[in-house]
């Protein structure tokens, strides 16, 4: 079987901001978005952060997820290479300026040391916030599973996932409004099969049964049970948003230790 990859600057896709106009990387770059999904009520995920990073090849766009008043996790890939990143809160059309909003420009990052971009695994990252937030309505950080939860699979159990990303094959730009889309987590064994040994313990993945999941312009964005971040957009095939593959997310839940160490965020039991 071959493997195909958006290997995205946050692999399910940065997309690239050119003179305001939103474009997406070549299916050789990551790549992501929310496809079979519905626009959400505005500011109903407080959680939910657009970066803007700025690489020498230009402005892109990936998800993230503000775990504290100081912190945003989000995937490695999406911040490789990056010399900046601003981070809008609180947004629903996140091109857009809006009246909940908070901006916010970075250049404090941590990408997991074993960051591996060919073989996908470690992909994770924090960003440090250059002043903590004060949360509200709009803007509030997420919750994490606790220990218990360390080696929970969540297989069979559906979860949302959300962002900014295109919403079909045929789209030819980033979606101007928040959406989210319910998906069904699959076994890693069942993932496998798909994608053979770029799935590790260190990931979960959803179904694409139905052409649902998640494509360009989502990578680093959140998957979400029971209220909890359970993991973050990876990666996806490059034969196509709609094709029933699964997307992969790295599994919150095996980098406790390193998200503790790499923020303000204390792990509960």
């Amino acid at each position: 079987m071959l493997f195909l990859f958006y290997v995205c600057l946050g692999i399910l896709c940065c997309t690239k901001n050119v003179l305001s106009s939103l474009t997406f990387l070549k299916p050789t770059h990551l790549e992501s978005k929310i496809v079979g999904g519905d626009e959400v009520s505005a500011n109903s995920i407080p959680y939910m952060a657009g970066l803007f990073i700025t690489k020498p090849t230009g402005l892109y766009l990936c998800g993230g997820v503000l775990i504290s008043t100081k912190y945003v996790l989000t995937s490695a890939n999406c911040l490789e290479s990056s010399t900046s990143v601003e981070v809008r809160l609180g947004a629903h059309k996140v091109n857009q300026e809006e009246s909940t909003q908070v901006r916010l420009t970075s250049t404090q990052f941590n990408i997991h040391g074993d960051w591996n971009s060919t073989s996908l695994t470690n992909d994770i990252a924090t960003i440090l916030l250059p002043s903590a937030i004060t949360p509200n309505n709009y803007i509030k950080p997420v919750s994490l599973p606790g220990r218990a939860d360390k080696d929970t699979t969540f297989s069979g159990e559906w979860a949302v996932v959300s962002g900014w990303g295109r919403d079909s094959d045929a789209a030819n730009s980033m979606s101007q409004v928040l959406r989210s889309v319910d998906v069904e987590i699959m076994s890693n064994a069942n993932c496998i099969f798909y994608y053979g040994t770029y799935v590790t313990p260190g990931h979960i993945c959803t179904s694409g049964v139905d052409g649902v999941g998640s494509c360009r312009g989502d990578s680093g964005g959140p998957l979400i049970f029971d209220d909890q971040l359970i993991g973050i957009v990876s990666f996806a095939s490059s034969a196509g948003c709609e094709v029933g593959w699964p997307t992969a997310y790295t599994r919150v839940t095996s980098y406790f230790e390193w998200i503790e160490n790499h923020s303000d965020v204390v792990i509960n039991k």
